[in-house]
């Protein structure tokens, strides 16, 4: 992958309206290798699909802000993908150190793992979060396209919109599945030929999902941030707010993870799946009640969550400006 250079980039940004007080200048930053890594691979990602999907001009940066969280956005006939510095540094700080998990626990196999793994187990928990948010973030220009919007990664106590609704679950799900074939393609290609046995591609595949499911959880419980809100609402609802709650989304996001892999031959299966995302975010949330009462909260309301997974799945089969509907053009089956 080709290395952008930042300032000749900033200056189309700049051309294009983008506010310099918006842009984050990461080339003196202690990590600049860190973010230059991963601002080339959005770029190059998002150059190449804007053309495909005919959604020009579209960019991506890093947004300088406290606020953690990103963004897709439309204003002055210029598309925007952008994530704060403040969310990049913060799932680092909680998902992408090299030994600040899997050493410290008793998984033997998982060892063995990241002996061979090119940086970090940890790091691959870090990149599927944000792949997953890079990608549910670019199904949001494509929902829009031609419309001015803005749209969060994470929920807020908007007005309730089933539409909206919808374009979540559309974008959680074209998320999703990138980050299933990142995972397949990462064991194919990044782990050594005498290691690629069965149970290690499964390994890595549950890695994946549940690097999703804990990012999820870190928001909805407060654990993303520095320091623990004084209150967290974490009472399910169905027809309410910006984003279906968090409930609902881990079910479906993981049934999807689960069957994209299963169309491209990976023998895992939904039932197999929860019960080691269950292990290993029963173990990342040990020292905390997060887990246990994710648990208890899904359990509890386990009907309406399937009632209204299924509810979005018909919403989202008859709205065609849901990205489900053009997924061919990243060369997936429908």
């Amino acid at each position: 992958m080709r290395k952008i250079d930042f300032n000749e980039y900033k200056k189309e940004l700049l051309e294009a309206g983008i506010p310099e007080s918006e842009i984050y200048d990461f080339q003196d930053n202690p990590v600049s290798s860190f973010y230059q890594r991963y601002f080339d691979w959005c770029v190059d990602n998002i150059n190449e699909y804007s053309q495909i999907f005919e959604v020009k001009p579209s960019y991506f940066y890093f947004w300088d802000s406290h606020i953690i969280n990103a963004r897709a956005g439309k204003g002055r006939n210029v598309y925007r993908i952008k994530f704060s510095k403040s969310y990049l540094e913060a799932l680092y700080k909680k998902l992408g150190r090299k030994g600040q998990f899997f050493d410290k626990t008793d998984w033997v196999a998982f060892h063995n793992l990241q002996k061979i793994t090119p940086d970090s187990l940890e790091f691959l928990m870090f990149q599927a979060s944000t792949i997953f948010t890079f990608y549910h973030e670019f199904a949001h220009i494509v929902q829009y396209k031609d419309k001015d919007f803005t749209m969060s990664e994470h929920p807020s106590n908007d007005k309730f919109s089933f539409e909206k609704h919808i374009f979540e679950y559309d974008a959680d799900l074209n998320g999703s599945q990138f980050v299933s074939v990142y995972f397949q393609q990462f064991f194919q290609e990044q782990i050594p030929r005498k290691d690629q046995t069965p149970n290690n591609y499964k390994r890595l595949m549950y890695l994946g999902i549940s690097s999703i499911v804990i990012t999820q959880l870190l928001f909805l419980y407060g654990g993303i941030y520095p320091f623990q809100p004084d209150k967290v609402n974490t009472d399910f609802y169905t027809k309410r707010h910006s984003h279906p709650h968090t409930y609902v989304r881990a079910k479906y996001i993981i049934e999807h993870y689960v069957g994209v892999a299963k169309a491209n031959g990976v023998q895992i299966d939904f039932g197999d799946t929860t019960r080691n995302v269950t292990v290993i975010c029963n173990e990342f949330f040990k020292d905390s009640g997060i887990f246990r009462d994710f648990i208890k909260g899904f359990q509890d309301n386990f009907d309406e969550i399937n009632r209204y997974s299924l509810e979005l799945y018909l919403g989202q089969k008859q709205n065609h400006s849901c990205i489900k509907h053009k997924i061919g053009l990243f060369g997936f089956k429908s």
